[in-house]
């Protein structure tokens, strides 16, 4: 008689415990905030940058003030590129600029820049829009200055 009882204690709580998971799933859902992160790949290059370069700077100053290239392509070995990339994560558009340095006998013939242009410097947006669930609990619990 006790095994028969089993089941169908187990079935009455199976309900409740049931709701209780959706409910608190559901409501732990609506806590959860989408973050993305804000990507940059490549070289970040300034203006100010560029214009030291000249016609005549050898390879080694332009290492210098550039840093290495993201591509020294084997089979053009008198160009370099330099790409940068910024993907803001905040449904913005992304930022894509390349650089291309030409040199013949190890010293810079010629530059182009292609893309977005380039940003006088690029500092990365670490604000948020607004403060999280947390900051929002730690000022409302610590004095205020």
């Amino acid at each position: 008689m006790i095994q028969k009882m089993r089941p169908a204690y187990f079935r009455l709580l199976l309900k409740p415990l049931t709701v209780a998971v959706i409910l608190a799933g559901l409501i732990m859902g609506g806590c959860v905030r989408s973050y993305r992160v804000e990507i940059q790949q490549g070289n970040v290059i300034s203006a100010e940058q560029i214009e030291k370069l000249t016609p005549g700077t050898s390879r080694n100053e332009v290492r210098f003030i550039l840093g290495t290239p993201l591509i020294e392509d084997p089979f053009h070995a008198n160009r370099w590129d330099y790409f940068y990339s910024l993907d803001p994560a905040k449904g913005e558009q992304v930022t894509q600029y390349r650089l291309s340095i030409w040199f013949e006998n190890d010293l810079v013939t010629r530059t182009e820049v292609e893309g977005a242009g380039l940003p006088g410097a690029i500092q990365p947006d670490l604000e948020e829009d607004s403060p999280g669930f947390f900051s929002n609990l730690w000022d409302a619990i610590t004095p205020g200055d």
